[in-house]
């Protein structure tokens, strides 16, 4: 039996510690939350809504800033600690361009609480959920936060529901509701993590995979990426309501000679397609195998290495190589710019639009938008 003054004292101390957690965890608890976003389909944006809302019941001060279209990256001012957020979609195993474009470009603020959250292609095959993969999707932006003097607070890969139209099918409603249901409460998890100042690293558990692709990052990042933004053509279902050129994050979409035209600044975020009310946007499959037939029956390798051999016989090795890669994916790139350029003046006939449309697996198979997120919610701001 303890004595009554070494009971009262313990009862002391157990209140005094109990005092003491409550105020390391205010101490901890950040006064704002400010949250930068790029979403092609809603899935990015979704989570950022999650976070603040959960902000909100804490009562931080959050703000939703998209990143489309900017001019010039600023930093709102703020009293009291700030958390920032960079949430972002995975294109091609990497951020989008637009993304890392701006996190160079955003300015120093000194050391600042930061964290990073990519959404990957989510699917369902029966009862287990798939993942996608980030490859350099954190990494790359890790290392840019990290130049910029960032603390990196925590890392989320989120496996929302993929939205790459053009490469499979949309997903099922049923399949949509389960997934998000599971991301919600994962982003809940996480952000009751970082919003009191822990720290969560889950992003880094599938680092030995994700350096294992850099390399296919890579090549989606300098080629990969403009192929796709060639891809795209409209039906004679387009009522020239010009929805996808009003809503383009980068500004991508033209009109030219009355119909959509997709330049090579495309991200190839599948918003166009989904956000369009007729259905019209679609992926010219057939034409993008035509291309590849093409290109391997060119004998364009060969002429560059004559052309290099004849004007650089004593280069080094290594440079010779790399002006032939260099001139090689020169030459794809204008290939494919010209191959485009016709397909779109020529698709005005009403036969070879049938064909190519009629021919694109993209006319048969669902559409997907975040649940809840309508086209106006990509309004632009800057």
């Amino acid at each position: 039996m303890q004595p009554p003054f070494l009971s009262l004292t313990l009862k002391f101390h157990n209140l005094f510690r109990d005092d003491l957690l409550k105020n390391e965890t205010f101490n901890r608890m950040y006064k704002n939350l400010v949250i930068y976003y790029f979403s092609g389909t809603g899935n990015a944006l979704t989570a950022a809504r999650w976070i603040t809302k959960s902000a909100a019941l804490k009562g931080l001060n959050a703000s939703l800033i998209p990143v489309d279209r900017f001019k010039k990256p600023s930093f709102p001012s703020q009293e009291g600690k700030t958390l920032i957020g960079f949430l972002y979609p995975t294109h091609g195993f990497s951020l989008p361009w637009i993304m890392l474009k701006f996190m160079l470009v955003f300015p120093l603020i000194g050391k600042q609480d930061a964290f990073l959250l990519n959404t990957r292609a989510g699917m369902k095959a029966g009862r287990w959920f798939t993942p996608g993969l980030s490859g350099m999707a954190q990494l790359l932006a890790i290392l840019v936060l990290k130049m910029k003097s960032f603390n990196i607070k925590g890392l989320l890969p989120l496996d929302m529901p993929s939205n790459w139209i053009s490469i499979h099918p949309g997903l099922n409603e049923k399949t949509v509701e389960l997934i998000i249901e599971r991301c919600r409460s994962i982003v809940e998890n996480f952000s009751e993590k970082i919003l009191t100042g822990k720290r969560t690293y889950k992003g880094l558990l599938s680092l030995p995979i994700d350096i294992a692709i850099i390399p296919v990052a890579i090549g989606y990042s300098l080629f990969g990426r403009f192929i796709l933004a060639k891809t795209f053509i409209s039906s004679s279902d387009c009522g020239n309501c010009r929805l996808c050129e009003k809503r383009c994050p980068t500004g991508a979409v033209k009109i030219v000679d009355g119909r959509p035209y997709w330049s090579f600044k495309c991200e190839s975020c599948m918003r166009c397609m989904n956000i369009c009310p007729t259905k019209s946007i679609q992926t010219a499959h057939s034409f993008v195998v035509l291309i590849f037939i093409v290109l391997s029956f060119i004998p364009y390798s060969f002429w560059l290495s004559a052309i290099i051999s004849k004007y650089l016989p004593g280069a080094p090795a290594v440079a010779s190589n790399f002006l032939y890669d260099a001139s090689r994916w020169s030459f794809k790139m204008l290939f494919i710019f010209i191959a485009y350029h016709i397909l779109h003046f020529t698709i005005k006939n009403r036969s070879i639009n049938n064909f190519f449309t009629y021919s694109s697996l993209t006319r048969y198979w669902r559409r997907y938008m975040a649940p809840g997120i309508k086209a106006f919610d990509f309004r632009q701001k800057e």
